[in-house]
């Protein structure tokens, strides 16, 4: 799977640029604030339906040109040997996907032909963050190459939300208490399947990280992951177990839910468990071991993908060679050298180690390429 073409109309600050890529590296580099992350960004929504950097459409908008009131991502992909054409267009803040032509697709059609791996300097926190920062982690990446998992979770975190707000209501009318067991239901079925999705996931995960892992450290470290749940057990995890453990804990856990007006149990709490040499990675692994294990986490999902798929995707990362070490930097560009990546970075001379015939440089300033 590559991209042939990427195109930004009327995009944050391009107005109207065509990149022609490598199949292999590309580097994309220039100085801060020029556009290299929004042309990442670009790339990451028409492939995820949705921005990694805002949930506000208005914000992708290019500023300044009352003139236009939308914009347009294009790109020209090849996947399993066919050459596709994908667009997302906005106007008036509403979405239209067309795919080869096409008019009326929709996300998924998109996304069947064209699949991205975000790289940031915020995930190499994955290991020392908190646990919200880790079901990001897990909820992004299921969702990229599972587009039936993003449903299920705005399902969840919908009724979630809306039975939250009722357990504040009901602290001032507990008459209300009887409108729980419509949101209960609709949080335990979704609930449930959020949970074995996250389960699937994690087991590719850990087979794939861990080998990884064990090349990224020299065979010096074991990686290991576990699936914290405040529901069940991993061992017995089953979709009517789960949701007759989850719909029993929201019976039992009522009154502690309305004292404080939220709830307690669910998956909206769950945790990724990472150990290194069975120590737990967060409290104890060095600085270096969690970058270590989180670039393991991140480009574990290169396999993971290919497995999938049958494709490799397409691998964003930006900025952050710059946040390595000269042995991280080089175990990552090794990797990247089986892929088709996309490199946003300051300082390009990195890009030496790999073959003119291999690479494409592209110096961003102010939404224009002015080298290629």
């Amino acid at each position: 799977m590559i991209v042939e073409r990427l195109t930004l109309r009327h995009f944050r600050n391009y107005q109207d640029e065509t990149f022609e890529l490598s199949p292999r590296i590309n580097v994309i580099t220039g100085a801060n604030a020029q556009g290299k992350t929004n042309m990442l960004e670009g790339l990451f929504l028409l492939s995820r339906g949705y921005s990694h950097r805002t949930n506000r459409t208005a914000d992708l908008m290019m500023q300044g040109d009352p003139r236009f009131d939308g914009f347009a991502v294009e790109a020209e992909t090849v996947s399993k040997g066919s050459h596709h054409r994908l667009a997302l267009q906005v106007k008036d803040g509403h979405k239209a996907w067309v795919v080869d032509g096409h008019s009326g697709r929709r996300q998924k059609d998109a996304h069947r032909l064209l699949h991205t791996i975000l790289f940031e300097p915020d995930d190499l926190r994955i290991v020392k963050a908190g646990p919200a920062r880790r079901r990001q982690f897990i909820d992004e990446e299921i969702s990229g190459y599972l587009p039936g998992y993003l449903p299920v979770l705005k399902n969840y975190k919908k009724a979630l939300s809306q039975r939250n707000a009722l357990l504040k209501e009901i602290r001032r009318s507990p008459s209300m208490a009887v409108l729980l067991e419509g949101w209960d239901a609709q949080l335990v079925e979704n609930g449930a399947k959020v949970v074995i999705y996250r389960l699937a996931y994690l087991k590719r995960l850990n087979e794939t990280a861990r080998a990884l892992h064990t090349s990224l450290s020299d065979n010096k470290e074991k990686l290991s992951l576990s699936y914290s749940s405040n529901l069940i057990a991993e061992a017995a995890a089953d979709q009517d177990a789960i949701q007759k453990r989850f719909a029993e804990k929201l019976k039992a856990g009522r009154d502690e839910d309305i004292a404080k007006g939220s709830t307690v149990c669910g998956p909206h709490v769950d945790d990724l468990l990472i150990d290194i040499n069975g120590m737990e990675a967060r409290k104890f692994a060095s600085q270096g071991q969690q970058r270590t294990a989180a670039i393991a986490l991140k480009l574990s999902q290169i396999d993971i993908y290919k497995k999938m798929t049958g494709e490799r995707p397409v691998v964003l990362l930006d900025d952050i060679l710059s946040e390595l070490d000269d042995r991280r930097q080089e175990k990552i560009l090794d990797i990247l050298g089986q892929t088709q990546a996309l490199i946003t970075c300051t300082d390009s001379r990195f890009a030496d180690r790999y073959p003119d015939e291999m690479k494409r440089i592209v110096t961003v300033q102010n939404g224009h390429q002015i080298s290629r």
